[in-house]
């Protein structure tokens, strides 16, 4: 059985690491990513592979799926994205099953590490649901009971990787501890009081996890589903998502989770708040239902007041959540901004491709990613860009980071429960306090 997995830098190797590493009965010839272009090629290396694919396994493109197959002889082709409308998966079956390989869904359980401590995971139904907000409520919250909280974070789209590194990164009060990641740049948004960890080898990272704390969070992203068994598996959904019903993994969280807590009810109609309610007693009615407020916290926003801005958003966050507006485009509204630039006429290098793919996002400033080359062209568009001051809607510190002169604002997602003591009392069950 030849397999190829497709996915996107994240649950694909995953999937790689805890189902087919170490079966010599299932050969895996590579990964296909949907971000590479014609010709382009990577490499998950040897030291995550193990013993039985010592020189790694190839990473190339999606759009050469076709002739992947053919070339390697693929029976079986994996699917495993982390967020993918329903018709992309559709689409990507119909190729493989006319190229000639079997297409498989892998169930989630099997890929689910578990753990010797109670985890409390945090998905959601669709990207920019709010789950790192969520995330850092339930770590202050089980904080000031007195407990020891280590986040997991899933993994972003990663591209690059260094032979010699275990590739896990514990990250303590937003300080580098261990850092064993690649790229060199990790999105780290401190979580108080808790330890951060991230990386590529999970099995690696819940055992590092639980020698330091007494409770694991589980930060998902998109609407992927946690890579660690839950005690507590609370789903956020998002109602200003009229798309959700079509995004895969999506519904199979809601499926399976333990409660579903309906974020951004401040900005929500009631017949918006009602749809989510009713498509909820449909797919898992014997789930808890959470309702929450999402206001935006601006920091620093006496600095922008007024001023013409460049919004900077994660490049993911657009292309996951729709392209709708997101934190730093509602902050410029709120603190007065008088105008938002749009960075189109000044992008630098691959940041004008982003632009073609994403025609909508032309008004604000797009993150591709955190290798240097990337950050760069992020300075080099700001520097170009002839706007007073810059709202930082990033997981990155970027007024630091790249050393900007102008005025910055930082912008992000925070989560007010409207029933916060009947969150904690799920909170506490899934502990055992």
């Amino acid at each position: 059985m030849k397999i190829l997995i497709v996915g996107t830098a994240g649950r694909d190797f995953h999937v790689f690491n805890t189902m087919y590493r170490d079966e010599p009965e299932h050969q895996v010839v590579a990964f296909t990513s949907a971000d590479m272009a014609a010709g382009q090629s990577g490499r998950y290396p040897a030291c995550l592979t193990g013993p039985l694919y010592p020189e790694g396994l190839p990473i190339l493109p999606e759009a050469d799926l076709e002739g992947i197959i053919a070339r390697y002889g693929v029976t079986h082709v994996v699917f495993a994205y982390s967020e993918i409308g329903c018709a992309g998966i559709a689409g990507l079956a119909t190729r493989a099953l006319a190229a000639g390989a079997d297409f498989q869904l892998v169930n989630p359980r099997r890929s689910m590490l578990a753990s010797t401590s109670p985890v409390i995971a945090v998905t959601s139904a669709s990207s920019g649901a709010g789950k790192s907000p969520t995330v850092r409520y339930l770590a202050e919250l089980l904080g000031s009971w007195g407990l020891r909280v280590a986040v997991i974070r899933h993994p972003l789209r990663i591209r690059d990787f260094a032979e010699d590194r275990r590739h896990v990164t514990a990250v303590v009060d937003g300080v580098v501890r261990d850092a064993c990641a690649a790229p060199e740049r990790e999105p780290y948004d401190a979580v108080p009081g808790s330890i951060m960890f991230s990386g590529l080898d999970f099995e690696v990272i819940l055992r590092a996890a639980e020698a330091e704390a007494d409770v694991i969070l589980w930060d998902g992203a998109g609407s992927d589903l946690p890579f660690v068994e839950p005690s507590l598996h609370i789903v956020l959904t998002d109602p200003l998502r009229a798309d959700e019903a079509e995004l895969f993994p999506g519904e199979v969280g809601l499926r399976m989770a333990d409660a579903v807590l309906v974020s951004k009810c401040d900005a929500a109609t009631p017949e918006q708040a009602a749809i989510v309610e009713r498509a909820l007693a449909r797919v898992n009615p014997d789930a808890v239902l959470l309702t929450a407020d999402s206001p935006v916290l601006v920091e620093n926003g006496e600095a922008v007041a007024g001023r013409t801005v460049v919004v900077v958003e994660e490049e993911i966050t657009l292309s996951l959540g729709a392209l709708r507006p997101g934190a730093g485009t509602e902050a410029a509204h709120l603190v007065g901004a008088s105008g938002i630039l749009s960075p189109l006429p000044q992008a630098a290098g691959a940041l004008a491709d982003v632009y073609a793919r994403h025609p909508e996002a032309q008004s604000v400033l797009p993150l591709t990613g955190y290798d240097p080359e990337d950050l760069a062209e992020v300075r080099a568009t700001l520097e170009a860009t002839p706007s007073e001051a810059v709202i930082d809607a990033t997981r990155l510190d970027l007024a630091t980071l790249l050393g900007l002169t102008r005025p910055v604002a930082r912008a992000s997602y925070t989560i007010r429960p409207h029933d916060p003591e009947r969150l904690a009392g799920l909170v506490r069950a899934a502990v055992g306090l």
